[in-house]
């Protein structure tokens, strides 16, 4: 739950959208965290699958 706390913290500074309000901290953690986690997992997934798809040629 940390990392995605990070990511939120991370995306709201960055961009300088509103910061959510006390009670809904929790959900906007899980829902931005969690699709920001979602991208750069993804991202790292496709970057591994074209290299080995590369290198196994």
């Amino acid at each position: 739950m940390k990392l995605l706390a990070y990511l939120t913290e991370t995306f709201i500074a960055t961009f300088g959208i509103t910061r959510p309000e006390p009670g809904k901290e929790r959900l906007a953690n899980l829902v931005i965290g969690g699709f920001l986690l979602v991208c750069i997992v993804g991202a790292f997934g496709m970057v591994g699958f074209l290299v080995y798809s590369i290198s196994s040629r």
